[in-house]
């Protein structure tokens, strides 16, 4: 793979349609001189009489119809060559020889479906062709508003040549640029346009005309927006609060809508920093979003009736009020992208000779998600900004996993009598089922698919008490226990476990209705009978300040988790712990998910899903795609326990470096059959090569560095995702078990390492990570853990670091 400092060329794109392993291509491709790495497409590729995927059934191998292989993006040194590798591949399926020198060819082309320059075919996505259609069907005489995503080029002139020429053509189309933004850090350029219908409908008819084949446009895509519904309910009025002004610096901040500022459930705890004046653009009696969520980061579900945060939130709008679809959007005529940069960038390092807002802000609330954009295997330029954002400033973002709201088809019931009928485990089985079933059209929403960021799915649980149960509308997990049913599913890019994690969302109630033969499902959005109470406009426009309303959702599980994040770290401090800026991030992310488990709702799934036979591993990366990591219990990280010592480190590490660590076992569990745990988390911040197959730079892994069993005699549990997706985010966690009596090892140490290698290239980088390790015996067992291991613990001496074996 070559380096170009003059940034790609795009008449230079080859498209490999891979039919086959990714990892062999690679290999192959290493034989090559020549070939730079674009980007890869996880786009499954149908299967054919060639290239198709077996399956052993009753001792004998069948074809199945399961996708094949993905797609990549390869670029060529110069137009010569790419010619000449285009007549080889002509020759190839002529079924000639190739000439000589070029014999790797013939073995690379052995794993090809298709071989291509890049063209219209490419530049215009299905999601794109779908969104034309939509928007023309909705407003057929306003103009098309959508993406122009431009191939990045290192130098400005070549950028401004490129923005001309789509300029021109936009031009002879009577179409415009609304607006352009450049991202130089995670390469991208981006270019918001209008375009006449009748001229977008030209493009629907015949994808290979006008800008689609423009050489420097790389995709046309939809407009990425993110816009949250006006709630249906008017809310009510809420009780005075006494507690305590808020002090010190914020810990969190919250990109989103704007709040009401001084509602008395917010008064003097915000931080409100507003440079694009989006409160003259956004009614009082709308503020309903950033109200709400504000709220529940300071308060919780105040139901509950918690303390709220002893530190003010910072709060950053980022959404105006639409009056045309009834909803608090980003706005219309910015790319999210570009707002929400310049916003971290205001709030971390400050711009325009202005320093920093907030600098001590270590997390941040993200509970948006791009409502065109829900993943489907490419990362989105919103996820690479993520990524790139928190490594560069150190810094924790909490993303909702998003709300699929349509509606759900429950295909083994007929009528809504015959589900008003049915008993409530039946409603859930089925449920669940077309869950399953629907999986690849309820996808989390970008940018929740990145590597550094927490993804946070919603869970069915809230703290309203004795509510009316409605005859119209029915809980569909009236145990509790399971995500909810809107919660977006991973995974995430490249597999990687998403969501990381289950949070709180408020019980979630479904309504019914029946077509086709069947019962479909739509969720409510939480009121009356359902849902996290949280401050709220007066929708009246009478200037009250003190009314409050019960909402639902991922939006607000990543609200409470941002409030977890804040609580964990003023108790470190309480604690007596000096967590220094540039790592309180990864030590938040790590201990987070410390506490997180499947529990009874991976059982569940486990069951409802089928047994896994031979295919296991794929059978629990599905259970992932709901669950993550699962819902974590942070009483676990805040409050002290007999049986339970939980001890952290944090630091930085080299490529080809490890670090060691000797945690002294509690005595009285050697030799002892009481059932023991051990649970390990280790979290990083991975810097990302965007042009590299691998995209995340570090890979870092939590190995022992002594006995293999940990000298606990444990093993791995079953309940959880597997080894193999841990180790492919910037997240590790594992819970092991045993009961056996055993001898200590080691020296009556845990002795564990952490290891880091280079993933995407050299890395010139040190990479922040930390790392949660709990002990617990069973409660009841008399091991006293947490005395033992407290009284043993020592000033830890790091050993030097050393070359990775």
């Amino acid at each position: 793979m070559r380096a170009d400092p003059d940034g790609i060329a795009p008449e230079r794109a080859l498209v490999f349609e891979v039919a086959g392993s990714l990892g062999d291509f690679y290999s192959q491709v290493g034989r090559i001189a020549g070939l730079e790495f674009l980007l890869e497409d996880d786009a499954d590729i149908p299967p054919s009489d060639d290239f198709h995927t077996l399956a052993t059934k009753q001792g004998e191998q069948v074809r199945t119809d399961k996708p094949v292989g993905g797609r990549l993006y390869m670029a060529m040194p110069d137009m010569q060559a790419l010619r000449q590798i285009l007549r080889l591949w002509d020759r190839y399926r002529q079924g000639q020889d190739m000439p000589y020198g070029f014999a790797p060819w013939r073995t690379l082309f052995d794993m090809l479906s298709d071989l291509r320059a890049w063209g219209p075919q490419d530049r215009v996505l299905p999601e794109t062709l779908a969104y034309w259609k939509d928007r023309i069907a909705d407003r057929p005489d306003d103009p098309v508003r959508f993406e122009v995503e431009v191939w990045f080029h290192e130098r400005a002139e070549r950028r401004a040549s490129a923005v001309a020429n789509i300029e021109r053509q936009l031009a002879e189309l009577d179409g415009k640029v609304v607006t352009a933004a450049v991202i130089e850090p995670i390469r991208y350029h981006g270019i918001l346009v209008d375009l006449p219908p009748q001229r977008v409908q030209e493009l629907i008819n015949n994808p290979h005309v006008t800008l689609a084949r423009i050489d420097d446009i790389m995709y046309l895509r939809p407009q990425s927006v993110a816009a949250i519904a006006e709630p249906e309910q008017d809310g009510e009025v809420s009780e005075a609060e006494g507690a305590p002004a808020p002090s010190g610096d914020p810990i969190a901040a919250l990109l989103d809508g704007v709040p009401v500022a001084n509602h008395q459930r917010l008064a003097g705890r915000l931080m409100l920093d507003d440079p694009d004046d989006y409160a003259a653009r956004t009614p009082a009696a709308k503020r309903s979003h950033g109200t709400s969520m504000a709220s529940l980061i300071i308060h919780g579900d105040l139901q509950a009736g918690e303390p709220p945060l002893g530190r003010p939130l910072y709060v950053r709008p980022i959404m105006i009020f639409d009056a045309a679809s009834n909803a608090e959007t980003t706005p219309p005529d910015r790319l999210p992208l570009d707002v929400v940069y310049l916003a971290v960038r205001r709030l971390l390092e400050g711009d325009g000779g202005e320093p920093a807002s907030a600098p001590s802000v270590s997390v941040i609330n993200l509970s948006l998600g791009d409502l065109n954009r829900p993943f489907s295997g490419r990362i989105s330029p919103w996820a690479r900004l993520m990524d790139w954002l928190s490594f560069r400033y150190r810094v924790l973002f909490l993303i909702s996993a998003g709300n699929v709201r349509g509606w759900l088809p429950i295909r083994e019931i007929a009528t809504t009598a015959e589900w008003a009928a049915a008993t409530p485990e039946a409603r859930e089985a089925t449920i669940i089922k077309a869950l399953n079933s629907e999986k690849s059209a309820r996808t989390l929403l970008s940018p929740a698919e990145g590597l550094n960021a927490i993804a946070v799915g919603a869970w069915h649980a809230d703290e309203f008490a004795a509510a009316a149960d409605p005859f119209h509308l029915k809980d569909p997990f009236p145990n509790g226990g399971l995500p909810n049913v809107s919660s977006g599913v991973g995974l995430g890019f490249r597999q990687t476990v998403k969501p990381d994690l289950l949070f709180d969302g408020g019980r979630e109630l479904v309504r019914a209705s029946e077509d086709e033969g069947h019962v479909w499902l739509a969720v409510d959005g939480g009121g009356a009978f359902a849902g996290q109470l949280s401050a709220a406009p007066d929708t009246g426009a009478t200037g009250r300040l003190d009314m409050q309303r019960r909402t639902v959702g991922t939006s607000n599980a990543t609200a409470l988790l941002t409030r977890s994040a804040a609580r964990i770290y003023d108790s470190l401090l309480e604690a007596g712990y000096d967590i220094p800026r540039s790592h309180a991030a990864v030590l938040l992310k790590a201990l987070l998910v410390h506490g997180a488990t499947w529990g009874e709702a991976g059982e569940k799934l486990d069951g409802a899903f089928g047994p896994a036979g031979r295919d296991w591993q794929r059978h629990r990366d599905n259970i992932s795609r709901f669950l993550g990591y699962g819902r974590p219990e942070i009483d676990r990280v805040l409050d002290c326990a007999a049986e339970r010592a939980t001890l952290f480190t944090y630091g930085d590490l080299e490529q080809d470096t490890q670090d060691e660590f000797d945690i002294p076992l509690p005595p009285s569990i050697e030799g002892s059959t009481e059932l023991r745990r051990l649970t390990m988390t280790l979290a990083w911040l991975t810097p990302v090569h965007a042009r590299h197959q691998q995209y995340r730079s570090a890979t870092l892994e939590l190995l022992p560095a002594g006995d293999k069993a940990f000298s606990l005699a444990v093993e791995r549990l079953s309940g959880q995702p597997t080894h193999f997706a841990v180790n492919r985010g910037t997240l590790s966690h594992g819970i092991y078990e045993g009961e056996s009596a055993v001898a200590f090892l080691d020296g009556g140490m845990l002795k564990l390492r952490v290891a880091c290698r280079a993933q995407a290239g050299a890395l010139d980088d040190r990479v922040p990570f930390a790392v949660a390790i709990s002990i617990e015996a069973g409660i009841g067992s008399g091991i006293a853990v947490y005395d033992e291991v407290r009284a043993a613990v020592q000033p830890a001496v790091r050993a030097a670091a050393a070359p990775s074996r």
